[in-house]
């Protein structure tokens, strides 16, 4: 099935994300998603790292804020872009998104300290120019579509949200 996901965060390209990974002792993509479902459960080691490393900044932020979306669709191969989000909604068929509650503008401390460490490993010479994504680092909103088993929606939906 896969899943759809805004998220507020930064744009990179894998070779930047799986160089700082590799750094960090953490297995890398490939431009393969991680298992989202596994990011709520602390099984997900990217995610972890992402948490250890804001922790430095924000003992009290919320783990479950920061995570990795690699887009991937059907017969297509890997992606060349990843993105690192500290706010996401995700979307199984449609939702009014909440911009206040959902995908807040503020961007939470330590988060802009983790931006420049990771696309610091794009000008280490770990990253081939043809390998970088165009506005690699850019701070936005994105719609990320994952395809699949790696999808995750977050929680559960009712019946009660309708079609």
């Amino acid at each position: 099935m896969g899943s759809t996901t805004i998220i507020r965060g930064f744009k990179l390209s894998v070779a930047t994300l799986d160089a700082f990974l590799s750094a960090n002792n953490v297995d890398e993509t490939y431009g393969t998603p991680p298992f989202y479902e596994h990011h709520l459960e602390d099984k997900d080691p990217i995610s972890k790292l992402l948490f250890s490393k804001i922790s430095h900044f924000d003992p009290n932020a919320d783990k479950n804020k920061f995570r990795v979306l690699i887009p991937s669709i059907e017969g297509i191969g890997r992606a060349k872009t990843a993105y690192v989000a500290y706010a996401w909604a995700a979307v199984r068929v449609h939702r009014e998104v909440k911009m206040d509650e959902d995908l807040p503008e503020e961007i939470p401390k330590g988060f802009e300290e983790l931006r420049q460490e990771i696309l610091s490993y794009s000008g280490k010479g770990d990253v081939k120019e043809e390998d970088k994504v165009q506005e690699e680092g850019k701070i936005g909103i994105y719609l990320v579509v994952t395809y699949n088993i790696r999808g995750y929606y977050g929680k559960e939906f009712s019946s009660k949200e309708g079609l």
